[in-house]
């Protein structure tokens, strides 16, 4: 699902949407579509549980998707999707800043194999297109915001929220300030029945569930192992991207995707002993 949200996103923007006007309907659906599911657990309450709110709003929503719309108006969704693979890498690396993962010479290698992903993209024009270099810088922006509000978010919980009603509360804190934002730049824009509608919609839909999921796997296994989703996202992101959309990518769009892909499998974490038994006990509790 999340892999389909990149040839979504790529319609939308082709069809002339652009990243506020896009995270003006995605507010919108997440509030209502989170809310309702929520609505039993009610509004988020307190100070602690409106700052994580306001986490997710702007580190998980604001900035990473601000960057990653305004990339794909430039370069593949194929691409950016390749990119969003850098979320466990960097991860990895602020999980080893602030303790809570061994940054290993393996890891360490994978982390080095990510980026020369990276570096390969931007090095080659067939890779990137007609698109410009700047935006894979700016592409890149979006996994590592991501990866930060991740580890914060595996670090510190969620402030005893279920992750439908903190995604309902974020949308509350970012609905606003996209609405204002697309005003001031110009960027409103109503929906219709069209196929450009469809996809924004349809990607609002799908980023408010599958968000929702992810917020509950990082809370239950830390945030270097839920960003192995990258996996899934990448591989489908491409896939989709070539079914939809009809791209077709050069030799060095593919050894990037291996590169890429090798350096998640040694970024990968390994379960410790202890990390296993709480795993197994974790099994039981739900299996009871």
């Amino acid at each position: 699902g999340w892999g389909l949200m990149q040839p979504m996103t790529k319609i939308a923007v082709d069809g002339g949407f652009e990243p506020f006007g896009i995270m003006v309907w995605q507010g919108a659906v997440t509030l209502g579509l989170a809310g309702a599911l929520a609505r039993c657990k009610g509004l988020p309450k307190g100070r602690a549980q409106w700052l994580f709110c306001a986490q997710i709003a702007l580190l998980g929503t604001l900035i990473p998707h601000f960057a990653s719309f305004t990339a794909i108006a430039y370069i593949p969704a194929g691409l950016v999707a390749i990119i969003m693979a850098l979320i466990p890498i960097f991860a990895l690396v602020l999980g080893a800043l602030i303790g809570r993962d061994a940054l290993t010479p393996l890891r360490m290698t994978g982390v080095l194999m990510g980026l020369s992903a990276i570096v390969l993209i931007a090095a080659s024009r067939g890779a990137v297109g007609s698109g410009p270099l700047w935006a894979v810088a700016v592409a890149a922006i979006a996994p590592l915001f991501d990866a930060i509000n991740s580890t914060i978010t595996a670090t510190r919980g969620m402030a005893g929220l279920h992750p439908l009603q903190a995604y309902a509360g974020a949308a509350m804190i970012f609905l606003p300030i996209s609405f204002v934002s697309a005003i001031l730049s110009g960027q409103l824009r109503g929906v219709g029945v069209d196929l450009v509608s469809f996809a924004v919609l349809a990607s609002a839909v799908g980023h408010t569930l599958i968000y929702a999921g992810y917020l509950w796997l990082l809370t239950r296994s830390g945030a270097v192992f839920a960003s192995q989703t990258a996996y899934l996202v990448t591989g489908f992101g491409v896939i989709w991207s070539m079914l939809i959309l009809g791209d077709r990518y050069s030799g060095w769009v593919w050894i990037a995707l291996a590169l890429m892909l090798a350096g998640l499998t040694l970024v990968r974490p390994a379960l410790t002993r202890d990390q296993t038994v709480l795993a197994q006990s974790r099994g039981a509790r739900d299996t009871s």
